[in-house]
């Protein structure tokens, strides 16, 4: 019975990290893209003083 509970415990770790992973990086993903967006907003200055 205790072995069950382990590997219960090692799987749902190993899926909680996968989910979380796969979470962030779509989280990155979006707020790259409202960063090029804003940044396609505004011209860039050729000076900058």
């Amino acid at each position: 019975m205790g072995l069950v509970l382990i590997g219960m415990l090692f799987a749902s770790m190993v899926l909680l990290g996968l989910w979380e992973r796969r979470r962030s990086k779509k989280r990155f993903q979006e707020a790259s893209r409202k960063l090029k967006d804003l940044g396609s907003e505004f011209p860039p200055d050729a000076e900058e003083q």
